[in-house]
């Protein structure tokens, strides 16, 4: 029952994100790379480029929720709002930026298992130090190949940080 509860309120929770769709800069300058590590539901080695207001963030993981499956990600993930935190103690504005998009998965254990995930999560670049931390969380399918075709459920849950290189 409670898992039934927690996934109807992330689906409702995506599909409401269009909703907030407001004019950002995206989280990653436009052409800028940056290199990372994430844990969660897997471990993993981040690479993210900024498109504007889209970013491309891939990872190479050894996935805990499919049963120690080496991994390969890639997601778009748009930036939809920019949070404004304003401080006295602060000498300028800083974001904290919500993205949204999907995440297409391969992993490889026993065969190959292809999984479809729609993620959403918040991300933060420090100010005067080129680190942005992120929260990425979704839910799919997984499709599993082999002697027996099937379709189950698969997610992520990833909290991480990348250096932001100048190119």
């Amino acid at each position: 029952m409670n898992k039934k509860i927690v996934a109807i309120v992330l689906v409702v929770a995506l599909a409401v994100t269009g909703l907030f769709a407001a004019s950002t800069e995206g989280t990653a300058k436009k052409g800028q790379f940056s290199i990372g590590a994430g844990i969660g539901t897997d471990i993993s080695v981040v690479g993210k480029y900024g498109m504007g207001k889209f970013d491309l963030q891939g990872d190479l993981s050894l996935d805990f929720l499919n049963g120690n499956a080496f991994s390969i990600d890639c997601g778009a993930f748009y930036n939809f709002y920019d949070w404004n935190v304003v401080s006295s103690s602060l000498k300028a504005p800083q974001y904290i930026s919500f993205t949204t998009g999907p995440v297409a998965k391969i992993m490889v254990k026993n065969g190959i298992s292809l999984g479809a995930i729609w993620g959403a999560g918040a991300e933060y670049t420090f100010p005067k130090v080129p680190v942005t931390v992120f929260l990425k969380v979704g839910l799919g399918a997984k499709f599993v190949f082999g002697e027996d075709f099937s379709v189950g459920p698969t997610g992520m849950g990833v909290l991480g940080a990348v250096y932001n290189l100048s190119l």
